[in-house]
């Protein structure tokens, strides 16, 4: 047995490794608990408690967490405005405490006013996020609305999430500057991670592309005509040649920015005014009007941008146009203009679809466009008497002359919750929609697919002094909760016994989300040093029932980058393990896409229970059957969300014998076999 040292450099800095932080300030309800790893620890034990007496008065008292974690987080106990202490306790097999660190944190105010109505259990499992413009806050609340988490005195406005719990958005920076919302990154424990330059960035997007950078919406100058219509003889008295052609009126439009995500420089760059004809401009919805008052025409108004990896194309929604245009990157080249058609004929398709003023796109997996049409002009484009807002999933397919487009989907908001700005539809996992509306004091409602209401929120918003921006449903707001152990660990420092080759290391996922990441492992090798990376997928703790131990080699793993319970992640789409330049093959916790528990009692009478745990949101049909193939009974069928789900089969009216429970889903069938006794 050789023995070798892993070198934490924080961990050996601080022994305690305690999180949260001592006296921490949180903003947040769902804390992460976590700790330093104990070598003869079979389990730990927590305890938190808003008294003196952590042990006695409690509000958790003794939780047990097995010694493959070194992660726990609350997420049912705890309250705004309340101090806490908090203590871990390392036990031993027979349950001796080994050793037992305390601490204390507390949490801050509440900010959110939000209230729910839940009409049918259908609805998407998570919580929900929004942002509120004008009195500049963001906030997460669960079903019932209980506020989950805020912004606290940061003047942060979401914007909208990736498939990898990236949060997006802007800060209101307080000043009287023109551009003083600059597109920032947050988490939920940090706050703000990156944020533009802050100097042509006007608040409506930003995504972080797979390269790494980012790209939001920034605006852009020019001189145009001032067009003739009815609008004309106000500039007239300006002194302004307001024909239809000379060149002499400011015009403000956008352009899609990359920016270099350690520099911010700018790295590429797609302007309006170079791809868009000035033939192409606002008629019916009073924008020259605004711009009489304001001596700048608001030409396009970009307010949305989507990033396609599958195509390696950006949407862009241009609000004043009524226009969805799909652009290529990095070449730029204008693929299609979806909406209505202007004065250029640049418009290749949707004009009959007659959304207007709309506001966010997502591109869906079935390769379809979702977008919430505000409908400022509905009363024109749609002959109605009134205005609506709308949300439309619409399958849009190129042809050599650009595109044509089918309206497969529609949700006509409610008459009161008609908004005129603002807003988004998501298509949430388990099929249903959630669109969010400035309408009633600003408010989300899921509906299924026939437009039935499923859930809604109130966020009792007030404008002029608030409105909400955009909302999204999302899985829990810890994307990264990882717990690394060490089972070969035999010391407080970090000594660890292995053999000649291999160095067990144990990776859990306490967190909400199924990701990919870089993780770069080092370690120290007598007097040889290397830094090798290994990229896994690791699913949350709730997807599988144990820890996940991997064997690495001990000559291509090096000193772990930051300490032994906390990784700098970073999402990657690639699943390549590559140890010391040797590639392997892929490594995936998602070997099925569901399990089958064992089912108890066994033998049973007269009722077995069993357990499904979905990876991902899927279909799954559930089933008896008995020993001659025959089915005798259906138990379920439909989508279930990921997760652990509990079932059970009353066999009261059938016979002795032996049974098959069958779980089949897209992919795969798993089965186990149950005895009735009687």
């Amino acid at each position: 047995m050789v023995k070798y040292f892993l070198l934490i450099f924080i961990g050996m800095i601080n022994a305690q490794l305690m999180h949260p932080d001592t006296d921490a300030i949180l903003n947040q309800i769902h804390v992460r608990f976590e700790w330093q790893e104990h070598p003869q620890a079979n389990q730990y034990e927590i305890y938190v408690s808003d008294s003196n007496d952590i042990i006695n008065d409690c509000v958790i008292c003794g939780e047990r967490v097995s010694s493959n974690s070194l992660i726990y987080i609350a997420k049912e106990n705890l309250d705004w405005n309340n101090s806490y202490s908090w203590q871990i306790n390392s036990l031993s097999n027979d349950g001796e405490i080994l050793s037992s660190n305390s601490d204390t944190f507390s949490i801050g105010p509440s900010i959110a006013n939000a209230t729910t109505t839940s009409y049918d259990p259908e609805a998407q499992q998570g919580l929900t996020i929004f942002g509120s413009f004008f009195d500049y806050y963001s906030a997460v609340i669960d079903e019932e609305g209980r506020e989950i988490w805020n912004s606290s005195n940061d003047n942060l406005i979401f914007y909208n999430t990736d498939k990898y719990g990236r949060f997006f958005g802007a800060e209101f920076i307080g000043n009287n500057a023109e551009n003083n919302y600059p597109g920032i990154k947050f988490n939920f424990e940090d706050g703000i991670v990156w944020q533009e330059p802050g100097d042509n960035f006007i608040h409506h997007d930003i995504f972080q592309l797979p390269n790494g950078n980012y790209i939001g919406l920034g605006t852009s100058y020019g001189e145009g005509p001032i067009p003739i219509g009815p609008w004309t003889p106000l500039f007239q008295g300006l002194g302004f040649e307001a024909d239809g052609e000379t060149i002499e009126f400011d015009w403000m439009g956008d352009k899609i920015i990359e920016w270099d995500a350690d520099t911010k420089e700018e790295v590429w760059t797609w302007n309006v005014f170079d791809h868009f004809s000035m033939l192409d401009y606002d008629i019916y919805g009073g924008i020259w009007y605004e711009a009489y008052n304001t001596n700048r025409f608001d030409w396009t108004h970009a307010n949305a941008i989507w990033f396609d990896e599958d195509d390696s194309a950006i949407y862009l929604s241009s609000r004043h146009l009524n226009r969805i245009t799909k652009i290529a990157y990095p070449s730029g080249e204008v693929i299609w203009n979806l909406g209505h058609e202007l004065g250029s004929g640049d418009v290749d398709c949707g004009e009959d679809i007659g959304f207007s003023f709309q506001h966010s796109i997502q591109k869906l997996s079935n390769g379809n466009i979702l977008t919430f049409d505000n409908g400022n002009l509905s009363e024109i484009f749609l002959d109605q008497d009134i205005k609506t807002s709308r949300s439309l999933e619409i399958d849009i397919s190129e042809t050599q002359s650009g595109c044509e487009s089918e309206l497969v989907w529609e949700y006509v908001l409610p008459e009161n919750l008609y908004g005129y700005l603002s807003g988004n539809t998501q298509k949430l996992e388990n099929g249903n929609y959630l669109s969010t509306t400035i309408g009633g004091s600003g408010t989300s409602i899921e509906v299924n697919q026939n437009g039935d209401s499923i859930w809604e929120a109130n966020y009792n918003l007030q404008i002029p002094d608030g409105l909400v921006y955009r909302a999204m449903r999302i899985p829990g707001i810890f994307p990264i909760a990882y717990s690394i152990t060490f089972p070969q660990m035999i010391n407080d420092l970090y000594e660890l016994n292995i053999g000649e080759e291999d160095l067990l290391v144990s990776i859990l996922n306490n967190g909400d989300y199924t990701q990919t990441f870089d993780v770069n492992f080092n370690i120290i090798d007598n007097d040889n040093f290397g830094n090798y990376e290994v990229e896994l997928t690791i699913s949350p703790i709730h997807h599988i029932q144990k820890s996940k131990t991997y064997i690495l080699n001990i000559y291509s793993i090096n000193q772990l980058e930051n300490n032994i319970t906390t990784l700098t992640l970073n999402p990657n789409e690639d699943i390549i393990l590559s140890f010391g330049g040797n590639i392997l093959d892929n490594l995936n916790l998602n070997d099925v896409d569901f399990s089958l528990s064992a089912p108890y009692p066994n033998p049973f009478n007269p009722s077995v229970n069993f357990e499904v745990n979905v990876m991902d949101t899927q279909s799954i049909d559930i089933d008896i059957f008995d020993i001659y193939g025959n089915k005798i009974q259906d138990i379920y069928s439909g989508f279930l969300n990921y997760g652990l789900h509990d079932f059970s089969w009353n066999a009261s009216n059938f016979s002795a014998g032996v049974y098959i429970i069958q779980c089949k889903s897209k992919n795969n069938i798993l089965t186990e076999k149950v005895y009735l006794i009687k």
